[in-house]
């Protein structure tokens, strides 16, 4: 045996050398959201980019759309797809309102604000509602045998028709503090999304459930000829999903406070490009959340940096046209990486 190969050897044994920390892929996320706010420094003279106001939205948003990309993401890395997210958005958002406003008042009068108890019961059930839906995700892929994609497409247009009807195809007001807490102020909803991401991370990077949902995305017959149980670790991935949509469906109806059938809409296409920009690969086995929050970090500042940078231009104008260019370069980038290594 040579010198460098027993140098190797010993490496091996010793573990990874610390140096491999900075040699993760999410360097590459940070070096550009580095760039992009260089330029968005040296463009924008008035820097009202970097205003304190604009930095509180920024990261108020950030963490509204996080909770669904997380969710986003480990269904992509367990090889899955959940086009439903914004749907179940909706869905969740009317459910939630009907609790507290009419389902479970017991002929109280609407406008007398409910209890906190009364709050955490109508969030429980919306959460559980969004786990359900999860399930049968889950069940229509395991035992139906329908594709991840047709499935979730079927319950990104039937969930909403049934918001839609549940409100006859109007908004309902929630003005109850209490409730809009959580999705209104930032440091609440920063807080639920960090909790939500850190123990999501814990999950996946340091437990055997982690270990397995990975394995599931990287061969499924290989997992379960392992000894896996592979529906049921699909179980886990969708429900997980649909309860961060339903938790999503919470924050985002506390932020306006109000409960509408549209909302949500293209809400699942801010999910997977997060995801897919975050390094999860549309073949499964790879990604991870932080990954995945850098990447809703890059494209947040594109979107609010180039409609403060290109003066006359809304957010909303244009969120359509860097989210579909995002996702292209990701992808590409991705399936170009993937096929070199």
């Amino acid at each position: 045996m040579t010198n460098d190969s027993a140098s190797r050897k010993a490496a091996e044994a010793e573990g990874p050398s610390w140096t491999s920390v900075f040699r993760a892929p999410e360097w590459g996320l940070v070096a550009g959201i580095a760039v992009v706010l260089a330029l968005i420094y040296v463009f924008n003279p008035s820097r009202s980019f970097f205003s304190a106001y604009t930095q509180q939205t920024l990261l108020h948003q950030v963490a509204l759309f996080g909770v669904l990309s997380i969710g986003a993401a480990i269904v992509i890395i367990t090889g899955g797809i959940d086009l439903s997210v914004g749907s179940v958005v909706a869905l969740s958002s009317i459910v939630s309102a009907k609790l507290l406003t009419d389902w479970l008042r017991g002929g109280e009068p609407t406008a007398t604000p409910p209890s906190t108890g009364l709050v955490l019961l109508a969030m429980g059930l919306t959460l559980l509602l969004g786990l359900g839906i999860g399930l049968v995700h889950a069940f229509m892929i395991n035992r139906l045998g329908l594709p991840p994609f047709i499935a979730t497409l079927a319950t990104m247009a039937g969930l909403r028709s049934v918001a839609m009807l549940l409100c006859e195809n109007r908004s309902i007001n929630v003005p109850f503090e209490a409730y809009r807490i959580l999705g209104k102020e930032p440091k609440w909803t920063l807080a639920i999304f960090a909790a939500v991401a850190i123990a999501a991370s814990i999950m996946m990077g340091m437990t055997v459930l982690g270990r397995h949902l990975y394995a599931l995305g990287g061969n499924e017959m290989a997992a379960r000829l392992s000894g896996l149980s592979t529906r049921r670790l699909k179980a886990v991935a969708y429900g997980l999903s649909g309860m961060l949509g339903a938790l999503g469906g919470i924050l985002f109806t506390g932020r306006s406070g109000q409960a509408d059938p549209r909302l949500g809409v293209s809400y699942e296409l801010y999910a997977i490009t997060a995801a897919v920009v975050g390094g999860c690969s549309l073949s499964g086995g790879l990604g991870s959340i932080r990954g995945t929050v850098l990447g809703l970090f890059l494209i947040q500042i594109v979107i609010k940096g180039t409609a403060i940078v290109v003066q006359g231009v809304d957010p909303s104008q244009i969120e359509g046209l860097v989210l579909g260019t995002v996702v292209v370069l990701a992808v590409a980038f991705n399936q170009r990486f993937r096929g070199r290594a």
